[in-house]
C-alpha cells in the first residue's frame, strides 16, 4: 500500500489538470439535464447507454475539477454524436434532443478547452 502512495506522490505521477471549478459549476446542471432529460430520447439504445455514460463520467469530472477527463468525455460524446448521425442522418426522431447534448457539449468545451466542434446539424 506504501508503494502505491508513493508511486501517485512522485513527480513522474500522472497529473490532473484542473479547470476553474467556478465555471464548470455554471454547466454541471446542463449536463445533469442532458443525462437525465435529453439522453433518455437517444433512439438507438446502445449510444443511448453510451452517451448517458460519458454525460455521468463528465458530470463526475467537472465537479471534481479534472479537467483532463472532462476533455476526454468531451471529445468522446463528440465522436460518438458524430458518428450517431451520420449513420442515422434525419430518419430519427432524437435530432433536438440530440442537438441539445451538442449545445452543452459545446458550453462545456470552452470551458475546459476540449475544441469541441461539431456542427448543430449535417
Amino acid at each position: 500500500m506504501s508503494a502505491m502512495a508513493a508511486c501517485g506522490d512522485s513527480p513522474m505521477a500522472p497529473q490532473q489538470q484542473s479547470i476553474d471549478r467556478v465555471a464548470a459549476a455554471r454547466v454541471v446542471p446542463a449536463v445533469t439535464d442532458s443525462r437525465v432529460r435529453l439522453a433518455v430520447g437517444v433512439v438507438n439504445v446502445v449510444v443511448r447507454e453510451r452517451i448517458v455514460h460519458d454525460l455521468t463520467e463528465l458530470e463526475n469530472a467537472l465537479i471534481n475539477g479534472d479537467g483532463q477527463k472532462a476533455r476526454f468525455h468531451v471529445r468522446v460524446l463528440g465522436t460518438v454524436i458524430s458518428d450517431y448521425r451520420a449513420q442515422q442522418g434525419s430518419t430519427t426522431n432524437d435530432g433536438p434532443d440530440v442537438t441539445g447534448i451538442v449545445l452543452m457539449l459545446r458550453a462545456v468545451s470552452q470551458i475546459v478547452d476540449a475544441g469541441f466542434e461539431l456542427p448543430l446539424s449535417l
